[in-house]
């Protein structure tokens, strides 16, 4: 059985047999041969390295390691669903009215841009009082963990 949520579209959770070897088990070997116990694993090619027993209760707590370990911090990332489509729309019709009328599209991006910045430094400020590191607010942004420091550490704590 797999997990999955929205907001994270290309995470799909499991609980993967681990065979006698130590390896995790295709899901299909897992029907036909024996297998010695469960771990959390990912359609992303994320594994957990802790195992649990073969049990009905070890494919559960690898589950639960999946939704935990995994998900969760990606989720606490993912922009909702909605925002992203509506971004989405935006950006196209901004594309659209550049292409049709280039002096409103450069007004209307010039007030995007100005509170644009305002909320993204109000966004890096509370993730790093929240407790995210340097490297995850540049995950997040897209950029590395020392571009996020160079351009943001004075509206943020180091």
């Amino acid at each position: 059985m797999t997990f999955e949520s929205p907001d994270i579209p290309d995470h799909k959770g499991f609980a993967a047999p681990v065979l006698p070897t130590g390896e995790p088990a295709p899901s299909a070997e897992a029907f036909t041969r024996t297998f010695v116990g469960y771990q959390a694993a990912c359609s992303c090619e994320w594994t957990d390295r802790r195992r649990f027993p073969a049990t009905p209760e070890g494919a559960k707590e690898a589950e639960y390691r999946w939704w935990s370990r995994h998900a969760a911090p990606l989720m606490a990332a993912a922009p909702p669903g909605e925002l992203v489509a509506k971004s989405n729309l935006l950006c196209e019709r901004i594309v659209k009215l550049a292409a049709e009328r280039p002096l409103a599209a450069l007004t209307l991006l010039s007030q995007v841009e100005s509170w644009q910045r305002t909320l993204l430094d109000q966004a890096v400020t509370r993730a790093r009082e929240a407790g995210a590191s340097w490297a995850q607010v540049g995950e997040a942004m897209g950029i590395s963990k020392q571009s996020a420091h160079e351009r943001f550490r004075t509206h943020a704590n180091s």
